[in-house]
């Protein structure tokens, strides 16, 4: 299989991963902290407040563990795809 391939699959797989377990932390700190389940933004009994709140940790928490992760793999990964790129130009000449 073709290393750019599996390193996106890879890639996919972690990022899952990592998006999972942040949601799962930021739902178990915001317990901590207020003592209640995460409100859902949609629910119009759930405070302006308390929703605009939920909605913005939640969605900064997510987007700077996806970049965080984004910026790893490329990093570790980044090698890989230079060789294959290598091996495909050797393979093409």
């Amino acid at each position: 299989m073709d290393k750019a391939i599996v390193n996106k699959i890879y890639s996919l797989i972690v990022g899952a991963i990592v998006t999972a377990a942040v949601g799962f932390a930021l739902k178990k700190a915001w317990t901590l902290t207020t003592g209640e389940q995460p409100p859902n933004p949609h629910d119009p009994e759930v405070p302006a407040r308390q929703a605009l709140t939920w909605f913005l940790a939640s969605g900064v928490g997510v987007g700077v563990a996806q970049l965080l992760t984004s910026r790893t793999l490329a990093r570790r990964l980044a090698p890989t795809v230079v060789e294959a790129a290598a091996e495909s130009v050797d393979d093409e000449a």
